[in-house]
């Protein structure tokens, strides 16, 4: 019987990829031939897109309505999920990572793997069927597999032609990502404000000899005029025409790394294979108590905390 992975996708282009990353790792482990069917259908009801298909990934087929985990091979599955997923809804992210935690051997043992936040250790198996929900944003899902993603998720013959990138590769570039949407007014993600960003470019100027800043975000506008003052500083900026997976790719062309609490920022550093690299971060990544285990033990963080006050963690 062939093996299959089958996957809830969410998000966006950042979320995507640490989901798609961890079924990636867990395909290797059950051998090459196991085919992962990624259900995009969350993905494509939030007018979102599916930035996986525009990588080369190996034994993907992609579903876009939901119909195959309601076949007679699934529903079993998919129930018990459905379950799960009631039983660990809760407002507070710590009683339900622990609610997950107790139901892992049962979920575990029909081939479900289901976490939304932090880290969980698995325990595979060799099932045939296996069902993933959550966002697994913890490089402990893909160890085994970092050279492989980072080639996969590179797209180093697609940059040739991209702005600026023989300026990126071959200066001390630093890679600013900004996601305005995050900054301004989330009851969730406001961590990083004015104050943040300045405290990180003073610290990358400190480190890095004439700096080139190449400033990503969701609305550029924004960043100039509230966030980061573009004119004392060499600075290139993410041409907006050109789809996110690209840009990505360019931003991990860069030598350093300023990134605020977004997968799409973790996702530029981890992309970038210089031994030296600064990667700058903010020491709170939530508004909320929440399981986290997304920074990694090179990073230089900024304490945040004392700009928040009272909504410091």
């Amino acid at each position: 019987m062939k093996r299959e992975i089958y996957v809830l996708l969410k998000g966006r282009i950042g979320n995507q990829l640490f989901i798609y990353s961890f079924a990636h790792d867990l395909q290797k482990k059950l051998g090459d031939e196991t085919q992962i069917i990624m259900d995009d259908s969350e993905v494509l009801s939030m007018n979102w897109e599916n930035s996986l298909e525009y990588y080369d990934l190996q034994n993907v087929r992609y579903v876009h309505d939901g119909s195959v985990r309601k076949s007679k091979a699934w529903i079993l599955k998919w129930i018990l999920l459905r379950i799960a997923l009631r039983f660990t809804a809760h407002s507070d992210f710590n009683i339900k990572i622990y609610r997950e935690k107790r139901l892992r051997p049962l979920l575990n043992f029909f081939g479900i793997m289901l976490c939304e936040n932090g880290y969980m250790d698995f325990h595979f198996g060799k099932k045939h069927k296996y069902l993933l929900c959550g966002y697994f944003q913890s490089k402990k899902y893909f160890e085994s597999a970092n050279n492989e993603l980072r080639k996969t998720f590179s797209l180093k013959n697609e940059l040739n032609s991209y702005p600026n990138i023989d300026l990126l590769r071959n200066s001390n570039s630093v890679c600013i990502s900004v996601k305005v949407e995050h900054n301004v007014g989330s009851s969730l993600y406001a961590v990083c404000g004015k104050e943040y960003w300045k405290e990180a470019i003073d610290y990358i100027i400190s480190k890095v000899p004439n700096p080139l800043f190449f400033v990503c975000s969701d609305n550029v506008e924004y960043v100039k005029e509230n966030l980061i003052d573009c004119s004392k500083f060499k600075v290139v900026f993410q041409d907006k025409s050109i789809p996110v997976h690209i840009t990505l790719a360019a931003m991990g062309q860069c030598k350093h790394f300023i990134i605020g609490n977004t997968s799409y920022g973790w996702w530029a550093q981890y992309l970038s294979d210089n031994p030296e690299k600064i990667t700058v971060a903010p020491n709170q990544w939530m508004l909320v108590d929440m399981p986290i285990d997304i920074y990694e033990s090179h990073w230089h963080l900024i304490d945040v905390k004392k700009y928040l006050g009272d909504k410091a963690l």
